[in-house]
């Protein structure tokens, strides 16, 4: 029964205040109350209130809670919250590859970008006429024998040369290297 004596300032042996409710002081051994949680995992009363809503930490009351249950359901919810952020990133990855590839597709339509074996074709056929260009020189320069003999042999040690340079940017266009500046080599 309540106190009879009309002392308010002592508590009766019930745990129920006369208001009806229980008090921090009167909460059962092993269960606390929403503020209490909330002190205890350093968040607000609301945030406790929502992982309760999730269904992470399970009441026993309106506003009372298993001390034990309220630290295993915050550790469920961060290893799920870590799990979906893992997650997350993943899709992110996937979604970002995605538009990578969107992006190259829509390059090649709009003829931004075209496909290596189409370059390296066009590369090939523009050096083939050049060379064949720079051979047929010394025919058109002079009907003289020994005057074409030497200017055909200025065009083979050109043609050689630019034949080597062709090469290598060929090389760099397949492997996705840096081309080989025109700069980079000494005139002669």
């Amino acid at each position: 029964m309540g106190n009879t004596t009309g002392d308010f300032g002592q508590h009766d042996r019930n745990p129920i205040s006369r208001s009806g409710m229980m008090t921090e002081a009167e909460t059962p051994a092993g269960t606390i109350t929403t503020a209490q949680a909330a002190r205890l995992l350093m968040l607000s009363d609301e945030r406790v209130r929502q992982l309760t809503k999730s269904g992470y930490v399970p009441t026993l009351a309106q506003g009372r809670y298993n001390l034990v249950a309220v630290v295993q359901g915050y550790i469920r919810f961060l290893k799920d919250d870590a799990r979906q952020s893992s997650r997350t990133a993943a899709d992110n990855r996937v979604r970002d590859a995605r538009a990578a590839e969107i992006e190259r597709r829509m390059a090649r339509e709009d003829r931004d970008l075209i496909m290596l074996d189409e370059a390296m074709a066009a590369y090939d056929f523009a050096v083939g006429l050049f060379l064949a260009s720079i051979s047929g020189l010394p025919a058109r320069m002079t009907r003289n024998a020994s005057e074409r003999r030497r200017l055909e042999a200025i065009c083979d040690g050109e043609r050689q040369r630019l034949a080597d340079r062709f090469a290598e940017g060929a090389s760099a266009l397949r492997s996705g290297e840096a081309a080989v500046d025109a700069d980079d080599e000494d005139d002669t």
